[in-house]
């Protein structure tokens, strides 16, 4: 799912009001072999790969009291939900239609036509959610670092709690416009006789008016907006940084009076140092920039050459996995570039194998009688009375 809001079935246009021949047939006619592989094959493939390691995200930042203790924990589990919950509406979304089979059965028509602009509202609403967090994230590391003073105050779970509650409400609130400004519309193909639904925009001029204010603002305010504001932020931040540790370095050279071969080492740590006290910040930061800045780009192409040009197509489809990836890859971002993180999946996973193996191993099974020991030579199955007992891991068995 792109953050172009009037990318949606214009095909539909293209119909009469109460007939649509080759409705059916236009999805094996029209099939484009890039969106086709984007949407059927490496769409779903990411969204597998991101639910597994949001799930697992999830698992340490619950299990751990470690994580528990970090003062961003909030936004990390809120982040990692949201991601959860777009990948699996905006899979939904994007898959079916683009499967044949699927999209041209009247059946599954009715019911994905019927559903598909409330998904896409879900999936519009928790993916601006996660933006607004990964925002909120960052200002929440920018008080603590920059205005400690205040950051007794503002940086608190409860100040989180309430910071993932109103972006979830405003980017609902901004993700609405689907099922206002579009509407089903039933129509018969008569070539293979079935009834079909497609989407078409509302003729209203206010409608249509509302709608493109909208796209706009979701441009503005969930890809240019925080793209600016996150550079700045985390620019600051890092200025900051690099300037406390050093003076707290340079307190400690005049006191010590390091040699000059020490002083250079030890500028080295100082700089993996900083580059550490916020490195999950800065790797969800990379992350966002590298896969949501090209939406921009895509927006205009999309404007000024149609939705049906081949630039636009590729485009469009490369952007539209790279927002997957940024949903998908945080875990392993917090993996790669924090040694907390990893002993934490460590301890993780260990706690599973452990729960695992101290689960007895029950199962139900028959001891052989004196008298079916003695008849194990016949080819037939004696019908004798069996014992049946349980065995637990310990290989001992307790008589029912």
């Amino acid at each position: 799912m792109t953050n172009n809001e009037s990318d949606w079935y214009g095909v539909a246009d293209d119909y009469e009001d109460a007939f649509c021949d080759g409705f059916a047939d236009s999805f094996h006619d029209s099939t484009d072999d890039v969106v086709w592989l984007a949407n059927v094959v490496c769409i779903p493939a990411i969204a597998a790969v991101g639910l597994v390691c949001n799930g697992l995200n999830v698992l340490i930042l619950l299990s751990n009291r470690s994580a528990k203790r970090m003062p961003s924990w909030t936004f990390l589990l809120a982040l990692a939900a949201c991601d959860c919950f777009f990948l699996l509406f905006a899979t939904f979304e994007v898959m079916p239609n683009s499967i044949a089979s699927f999209a041209s059965s009247p059946s599954f028509n009715r019911f994905y036509a019927h559903t598909v602009l409330y998904v896409r509202t879900l999936a519009s609403t928790f993916y601006k959610t996660s933006v607004l967090i990964v925002v909120a994230f960052n200002v929440e590391r920018y008080v603590s670092v920059c205005r400690p003073l205040h950051a007794a105050k503002l940086c608190t779970k409860r100040a989180s709690r309430l910071s993932v509650f109103i972006a979830l409400a405003a980017s609902f609130a901004l993700s609405v416009q689907w099922p206002i400004c579009y509407r089903v519309v039933g129509c018969f193909d008569r070539f293979a006789d079935a009834q079909f639904f497609v989407i078409r925009m509302s003729e209203d001029e206010g409608v249509r008016l509302y709608f493109r204010m909208m796209d706009y603002v979701a441009m503005l305010g969930f890809n240019v907006l925080p793209i600016v504001t996150l550079c700045a932020l985390n620019g600051v931040l890092v200025v900051t940084l690099r300037r406390v540790v050093g003076r707290e370095q340079q307190r400690r050279w005049s006191n010590d009076a390091p040699p000059v071969g020490w002083r250079k080492k030890h500028s080295i740590v100082r700089l993996a140092g900083t580059w550490n006290a916020n490195a999950m910040l800065f790797a969800v930061v990379l992350m966002f920039f590298v896969c949501l800045a090209p939406q921009v780009p895509a927006r205009i192409l999309f404007d000024r050459l149609g939705p049906d040009h081949p630039t636009v197509i590729v485009y469009m489809s490369i952007s539209q996995q790279l927002v997957f990836l940024n949903a998908a890859l945080n875990f392993c971002l917090y993996c790669l570039v924090s040694r907390r993180y990893r002993r934490m999946l460590r301890r993780t996973v260990k706690k599973l194998g452990d729960a695992i193996k101290s689960q007895p191993v029950v199962f139900i099974a028959y001891k052989p009688t004196k008298l079916e020991k003695q008849l194990s030579f016949d080819a037939e199955p004696v019908d004798i009375k069996r014992l049946l007992f349980v065995q637990d891991g310990n290989g001992e068995d307790i008589r029912l």
